[in-house]
């Protein structure tokens, strides 16, 4: 007899303290993934942004081609300007949904993957810009025609032909060695996290976040007392 009351007495006690981890847990989550949800917002200005400045700029790089039809110069830079504003309007709008799809009441697994999507999407938009680096001079040519109404080949040579050349070239080389940096294997290594900065690294802390309420999660399991007997 007096061995079952120790284990009733056992049972209650260890009913009052997993009541007690899972508020714990409840506080802990509430806390924690509205700050993750704090983060996550302040990263939907750049999707938006970066959304609606490129719908114009593709808009204006097609017109740009059309009133420019007979300058193959002029009609490959705002095709150039063109492709590239498409590319970021498409990847603003795929990292906007994911942003916005967010379940925070999803299992933290679960929210962890998505995040990863989310800098995935911001990785994008950086592979984007190396992409369109060995093109800088023809959008170089764009920009000052648009801007100031001028026409650089009319001050081209030989000298500056080579040295246009040798440009793009290297800016090739420098596009390559970007894109191997943001490959998705490095997600996690300093260097990438450093490009990120002010454009991705909320996902960062967001994941953070998460990561503390995994970490509880844990010890929590690991600490739950048996019942002998």
């Amino acid at each position: 007899m007096e061995n079952d009351s120790i284990q009733e007495i056992w049972r209650q006690n260890e009913a009052l303290l997993d009541n007690s981890r899972q508020l714990n847990l409840s506080l802990l989550k509430e806390v924690k993934l509205d700050k993750a949800q704090s983060s996550l917002r302040s990263l939907l200005f750049l999707p938006v942004s970066t959304g609606i400045f490129f719908t114009f700029a593709a808009f204006y790089a097609l017109n740009f081609v059309i009133m420019h039809m007979s300058s193959w110069y002029f009609a490959f830079s705002g095709s150039v300007v063109a492709v590239f504003s498409i590319m970021y309007l498409v990847s603003s709008i795929k990292q906007l949904t994911h942003i916005l799809s967010v379940d925070y009441e999803a299992p933290v697994v679960k929210l962890q993957k998505k995040m990863v999507q989310i800098k995935t999407s911001v990785i994008t938009n950086l592979k984007i810009v190396a992409w369109a680096l060995p093109f800088s001079p023809f959008i170089g040519l764009f920009l000052i025609k648009v801007l100031f109404n001028f026409d650089m080949t009319t001050l081209l040579n030989f000298h500056l032909i080579i040295a246009f050349v040798m440009i793009t070239l290297l800016l090739g080389l420098f596009s390559s060695f970007i894109l191997r940096a943001l490959r998705r294997k490095n997600l996690h290594k300093k260097g990438l996290n450093w490009f990120l900065q002010g454009s991705g690294n909320q996902v960062d802390e967001a994941l953070g976040f998460l990561h503390q309420i995994e970490e509880f999660e844990k010890e929590e399991c690991g600490d739950k007392p048996k019942i002998f007997g």
